[in-house]
């Protein structure tokens, strides 16, 4: 199975809170586009049995993990396992799009990191 899309065609931002598209999901792992105008926010949050990998496509801003806060911006990739306290904050004056791939780990691999 093949799909292609555009991450144009999920562009979509609101005044009230930050948006979420979904692109695609298989095999327990999903595949989303956040959107953030300025000072908008993604509360602390975990994926526990997951790890995620986020590009920032456009703009930039503060990611907070395990309380640990730092500067990212177009094109600089995070890593992290689903049991890091992971949040973003849109501290620009320009609007941020995050690609997110949050990938289920195999039960196996899961409970020796236990």
């Amino acid at each position: 199975m093949m799909s292609m899309m555009s991450l144009q065609d999920v562009k979509a931002f609101s005044k009230e809170r930050f948006t979420k598209r979904i692109l695609s999901q298989q095999g327990g792992g999903v595949t989303f586009v956040l959107h953030f105008l300025p000072g908008q926010e993604l509360p602390v949050h975990m994926h526990p049995g997951a790890t995620l990998t986020l590009l920032v496509v456009e703009g930039g801003g503060t990611v907070i993990l395990d309380g640990i806060k730092q500067r990212i911006q177009a094109e600089d990739v995070v890593s992290c396992s689903g049991e890091t306290a992971f949040a973003f904050h849109n501290t620009s004056d320009a609007e941020v799009r995050l690609f997110v791939v949050l990938s289920k780990v195999p039960e196996a691999s899961y409970a020796k990191d236990i």
